[in-house]
């Protein structure tokens, strides 16, 4: 298991200007991280400069990540929204081409949030085809494209690793991967383990949060027992801490996740904290012993 270790820009900030870019991609090199994540929320509105010197400043690594929203949903009925759902995808993946990242990946398949009913095989399809698409896209620049799959109150097109396999099979995709996220697979994977030996070939990053998604080491999502799954089958992806805080978090998404609790008052020591349970399970899976 040779991935880098990250951590997610929300962690610190949903406010990314010059400024917060800088003392978050300082604190993560300071505590130890290989590399931070950046959510880009608007294409129009991310700093790609600042990003691009924040991160050249603190010397370390760059994954970005996107989610759609209800206005650019690929999945849409509606043939203007779902056209600048594929428009926003394609110029997120100029962004991470710009910035020199590796691939892009997150909610690209659909919209970040709740639907009132389920998804519907003309939908899959239409997908499939626009994926299919920006996949071609994503070769032509020398990246990679994640879909990660999220629980069933964040969106209806891919909660399971093994939909967004599905997805990447309907779509013919030859840079495609699926991203796993703990806290949705918590949720929505009978069997973790089963699930990644299942999608083995296909699994290409990780967030790693807890079940409450709060400090990680808080809720009782077995970490020890999920690395052991990516070691035992030759994962070698980069892994993203993922915890928010209301007392972090702006409004917006306090309520986009549900964030009722404030998790934890101080990100840098959150993030501390989190390399070191993942560093630990990480030792432990690779001895094939439990730590704690």
């Amino acid at each position: 298991m040779s991935g880098q270790f990250g951590v997610h820009s929300l962690v610190f900030t949903d406010d990314w200007n010059p400024a917060s870019a800088r003392s978050a991609c300082m604190a993560a090199r300071e505590i130890g991280y290989d590399l931070i994540e950046v959510l880009i929320f608007d294409p129009a509105r991310l700093d790609v400069r600042a990003t691009a010197d924040a991160v050249k400043e603190a010397g370390i690594g760059l994954r970005l990540g996107m989610a759609l929203g209800p206005d650019t949903d690929i999945a849409s009925d509606d043939p203007e929204i779902a056209a600048r759902g594929e428009a926003t995808v394609a110029r997120c993946l100029e962004i991470a081409s710009q910035l020199e990242a590796p691939a892009l990946s997150g909610i690209v398949y659909a919209a970040f949030h709740s639907y009132g009913a389920p998804q519907t095989p003309a939908q899959w399809a239409r997908v499939a085809e626009k994926l299919g698409r920006l996949d071609r896209r994503a070769g032509e620049l020398g990246l990679r494209l994640g879909l990660e799959a999220v629980n069933r109150y964040e969106s209806f097109m891919i909660n399971t690793l093994d939909q967004a396999a599905a997805m990447i099979r309907d779509a013919g995709a030859a840079n495609m991967f699926i991203h796993m996220d703990t806290f949705h697979m918590n949720i929505e994977e009978g069997d973790v383990t089963a699930a990644i030996h299942r999608n083995a070939g296909l699994l290409g990053y990780a967030h790693v949060a807890d079940s409450n998604r709060g400090v990680l080491g808080g809720g009782h999502f077995d970490l020890v027992g999920y690395f052991r799954a990516l070691e035992s089958v030759g994962y070698t992806g980069d892994i993203t801490v993922e915890s928010f805080s209301s007392k972090v978090l702006g409004p917006d998404l306090v309520g986009g996740v549900r964030l009722w609790r404030p998790a934890f008052d101080n990100a840098v020591e959150a993030a501390r904290t989190a390399l070191q349970l993942m560093q630990a399970a990480r030792a432990a899976a690779i001895a094939g012993t439990r730590v704690w």
